[in-house]
């Protein structure tokens, strides 16, 4: 299967994610039935993970749902199991500068960089040179191509708003579902100039005002994703990607 589900009931701790228990209403139907249609393409190659309520700094995102190439993780090792949300921390640090001092990695991050170098090196994800760290190429340590966010709303639109903006220092897109546009256009222009996109339901069909893509990782929290989804495939798929 290239989709798989992961929330409170059926994600152990063993992946590094928690989740927020479901809460029964309005919208936990609404996003039902949006994993019942699943209106969202998956390439060729790819995997689609799906994290329902994952637990961020931010806050519970509603819905996750994370496209990532298979092809790429064939050469991760086990050592990327055992990192930390401090050493992604430290890889989207690497990941945004290049090669740094190690005296600068400390003044940053502390004497603890230190065993965080050493576990980002065993999972072969950076390299040293002299007394510089540097990231491996991108095309090696991501391998996710889309994270797309969704909040769902019966109504409060400002409230769905707000957070599916907050999403976007996570995700590629972010989205709000709701029943259905309300008349006036308002949520639509306000979702605009957001660059926020929107799901509605309307008689079992699906309309998409598309979101901005922006490049990925935006954060660490990128990386996160990158990394649960791929355990996820290790844990309770047999590690059969």
């Amino acid at each position: 299967m290239p989709v798989t589900v992961l929330d409170s009931d059926s994600a152990a701790d063993t992946i590094g994610a928690s989740f927020r228990r479901h809460r029964p209403g309005p919208e936990r139907e609404l996003i039902e039935w949006f994993l019942a249609e699943m209106p969202i393409d998956i390439p060729r190659g790819c995997r689609m993970t799906v994290f329902c309520e994952p637990r961020l700094e931010s806050g519970f995102p509603d819905l996750v749902a994370v496209l990532w190439n298979v092809r790429t993780t064939r050469v991760w090792n086990d050592a990327r199991a055992e990192l930390s949300r401090g050493d992604l921390r430290l890889m989207h640090y690497l990941h945004q500068l290049g090669f740094c001092h190690n005296e600068q990695l400390v003044s940053v991050f502390g004497r603890s960089v230190a065993a965080s170098l050493g576990r980002l090196k065993s999972a072969e994800m950076i390299r040293r040179v002299g007394e510089t760290w540097g990231p491996r190429a991108l095309s090696y340590s991501y391998a996710v191509k889309r994270i797309i966010a969704v909040e769902a709303k019966v109504n409060e639109w400002a409230a769905a708003l707000e957070q599916a903006a907050l999403n976007t220092w996570f995700a590629s897109e972010s989205y709000v579902l709701v029943p259905r546009l309300p008349r006036g256009g308002r949520l639509m222009d306000a979702a605009k100039s957001l660059g926020i996109g929107i799901w509605t339901q309307t008689d079992q069909t699906t309309a998409s005002l598309l979101t901005t893509r922006d490049h990925l990782p935006r954060s660490y929290a990128s990386w996160l994703f990158n990394e649960w989804a791929w355990r996820a495939i290790r844990e309770y798929d047999g590690g059969d990607v």
